[in-house]
């Protein structure tokens, strides 16, 4: 088990019964936030605890101890205040989302921590932008790098990465920072436009030998896999080719029927986009989960039967992350693009019994205020209709409990 780092609050109530929840063996402390920051920068701990009053400036610190510092932003974060309501105030506008607690409420902390150390299928979302990287200040909370996610699976030695777009730099860079030993990974990509390939040559573990990465990808007009990232990769575009790779690929055509390895099985369906691609269907340790990051959901029937085929694809799956471009008005100009109206995937994903929902894809002009409002607006449909119902952003992970013996 990961250890749980605890910075001040060690004395209140709700500490010692948190830490009889997880046990005291897998608790470490810092004494102060230099030190926090410099175990962060070896080990990635299960869950960090902070006591408000032991760091100075405690938003600032957040944000630039674990967003600006590859994975630590995926940490689950307690602040321990004795003042909840002038803590949210205070870190309202904090980029990290860290939980607010009361320091003496051991109930809500317990709850907290056992679930952050409880084994589970973690899906990590490294990007969520669609269409182009936008990096600017207006689009930081929620991220400006395109289509990435990655999904880590307990016991098994391999992750799965969903698509390759600028957001796998970052992956590669914290998977190289955390990694013991060889980094093995699938790669599904769900079509070859430029905003899923693009961070591909930028993901370094590829430069490195003893590394190993399965890349998938359907069948295009020009080629499979490697011909379509062969046809990027050439002197005229890049100054990398695939030769210059080091590590061991394998080039797989992703068929659509069922394919199982490991603990996982894999198929798709094709989705209405403007080249062939695939909405990837995947079934981990008792849960099915779904990565749609490019389709339209028409607001006809057509395609004939399309809207049929698509909601049995999707029926009472666990996880579907799914693309949301526009909304209504927009879509209205922009038909045949290859991109849903979020009000349409909440039509369809209600009807078909999708328990967790995550709306991905964000259009490059849509900021952080236009997407707070838009977030706002789901809690709406929250408690009634789905168990989560949420806008990706860079940094979320979705924990989906597992029981590891189950794990062949």
């Amino acid at each position: 088990m990961r250890k749980i780092f605890i910075t001040g609050g060690t004395q209140s109530h709700g500490f010692s019964e948190a830490c009889e929840a997880v046990g005291r063996s897998n608790v470490q402390l810092c004494s102060d936030g230099d030190q926090l920051d410099r175990k962060l920068s070896t080990e990635l701990p299960a869950a960090i605890i902070i006591h408000e009053s032991q760091i100075r400036n405690l938003p600032v610190y957040l944000d630039e101890v674990l967003t600006q510092k590859t994975g630590r932003r995926f940490i689950p974060t307690v602040v321990l205040s004795n003042d909840v309501t002038s803590s949210a105030e205070r870190f309202d506008q904090c980029l990290f989302p860290a939980k607010i607690i009361d320091e003496n409420d051991g109930t809500e902390l317990s709850e907290f921590l056992t679930k952050a150390v409880q084994p589970s299928v973690k899906v990590k979302f490294w990007g969520v932008r669609g269409s182009t990287p936008c990096p600017n200040s207006e689009n930081i909370r929620y991220g400006g790098n395109t289509s990435c996610v990655e999904i880590e699976i307990p016991g098994y030695d391999r992750k799965l990465i969903l698509d390759s777009g600028t957001g796998i730099r970052n992956l590669g860079n914290y998977l190289e920072t955390y990694t013991e030993g060889p980094i093995n990974a699938d790669l599904f990509i769900t079509h070859p436009h430029w905003d899923h390939i693009q961070g591909f040559p930028f993901f370094s573990p590829i430069y490195k030998k003893n590394n190993s990465f399965r890349i998938r990808m359907p069948e295009q007009y020009r080629g499979g896999a490697k011909e379509i990232l062969a046809g990027h990769l050439t002197k005229t575009f890049f100054p990398v080719t695939l030769s210059m790779f080091d590590s061991d690929l394998e080039y797989i055509t992703q068929e659509e029927e069922p394919v199982t390895f490991g603990s996982v099985q894999v198929d798709y369906l094709v989705a209405n986009h403007p080249t062939k691609t695939a909405m990837y269907r995947f079934k981990i340790a008792g849960y099915t989960i779904i990565y749609a990051p490019d389709n339209e959901l028409p607001m006809d029937t057509s395609p004939l039967r399309y809207v049929d085929r698509f909601c049995d694809f999707i029926r009472d799956c666990d996880l579907l992350i799914h693309d949301a471009q526009y909304d209504l008005d927009l879509l209205k100009n922009r038909e045949g693009w290859g991109h849903s109206a979020w009000e349409r995937v909440l039509e369809l994903a209600k009807e078909s019994g999708v328990k967790r929902l995550y709306l991905t894809h964000h259009d490059p002009d849509s900021s952080d205020k236009k997407l707070k409002q838009l977030s706002e607006r789901l809690n709406l449909y929250k408690e009634d209709t789905f168990r989560e119902l949420e806008l990706a952003r860079e940094g979320l992970a979705v924990s989906l409990p597992v029981d590891i013996k189950s794990f062949s």
